[in-house]
């Protein structure tokens, strides 16, 4: 059964008794008449569950099962729109996010962000409902360095080096107050604060490491590299708020008060198609500007 009710297309697949044991992705393929690539990145950005869960693309199928699959279907207007391009070629996009931006649409409010503008360049991967091509996410507030598939191969060698923690990030933050160290690390577990949802916590369940080096001191003010070690959501801004140091302009960790100064400034990356090595470096905003003297 399949529904496309505002434009996000959901597929009920029920496994017949002919499809015992055989594999996911190549039932997917077969079932939505789709290349098996595309079937792989459908799993691997957790459009596809069983019995509530998310499968791995070689699962072994039971007659009986049934697979709910949802996807980005036609519901993203795209909207043309200049936005700042590092790299791009047939396979994936790197971007440098502007302020303000979100990576994809957070709701029915929500029309325009990262995705739809690309999408008014050419089509993307398909993958979870209203993130196509979305590999990795940067907040609406928070600048740089994005990375987009447009194939399903892209997007599904893209997600595995994020999940394998083999892609190198590197972040520029203002911080208030003067740190003591030249470096640390922070080690915190993450979790959404049960009280307000829309901010995480120090107590979680996810554990989440962030290292950090100090490029310029001021009186009451500190220019850091932050490299997080893992992708938890709000996880720099929860972290240097934990040891004292909020990045400047956070109104959910820190002061408030102005923009937000955290920017992605370098993203490494293996190429998922030719496998060579890549560094995208992202230029700050303006308000970076001083530090570098500007």
């Amino acid at each position: 059964m399949t529904d496309t009710t505002s434009g996000i297309r959901r597929d009920r697949i029920l496994v017949g008794e002919g499809e015992d044991g055989e594999r996911l992705d190549r039932l997917l393929a077969r079932r939505l008449a789709i290349p098996r690539s595309q079937a792989q990145s459908l799993i691997a950005s957790e459009a596809v569950h069983i019995g509530g869960r998310t499968p791995s693309r070689s699962r072994r199928l039971r007659a009986g099962e049934e697979i709910e699959v949802t996807w980005s279907g036609p519901g993203i207007v795209p909207t043309p729109a200049a936005i700042p391009v590092l790299y791009e070629d047939s396979d994936l996009i790197v971007v440098n996010k502007p302020r303000g931006l979100p990576v994809h649409p957070g709701g029915p409010g929500t029309t325009v962000s990262v995705v739809s503008i690309l999408l008014a360049r050419g089509p993307l991967a398909p993958a979870a409902p209203n993130r196509p091509g979305v590999v990795h996410r940067l907040d609406a507030a928070t600048t740089g360095a994005l990375v987009v598939a447009k194939t399903p191969v892209a997007l599904e060698g893209l997600i595995a080096q994020f999940r394998a923690r083999t892609v190198n990030k590197e972040y520029l933050a203002v911080v208030h107050g003067a740190l003591a160290v030249d470096e640390g690390t922070i080690a915190g577990r993450i979790g959404r604060d049960g009280a307000r949802p829309w901010r995480m916590r120090i107590g979680g369940a996810k554990d989440a490491h962030t290292e950090f080096s100090v490029l310029g001191r001021r009186e009451d003010e500190a220019l850091l590299v932050v490299r997080p070690r893992t992708g938890r959501t709000h996880q720099i801004r929860v972290h240097l708020a934990t040891i004292g140091h909020p990045v400047v302009g956070d109104p959910l960790y820190g002061r408030g008060g102005g923009p937000l100064l955290l920017h992605a400034w370098r993203l490494g990356f293996r190429h998922p198609a030719s496998g060579a090595w890549m560094e995208c470096e992202a230029e700050p905003p303006p308000e970076f500007a001083s530090w570098f003297g500007g």
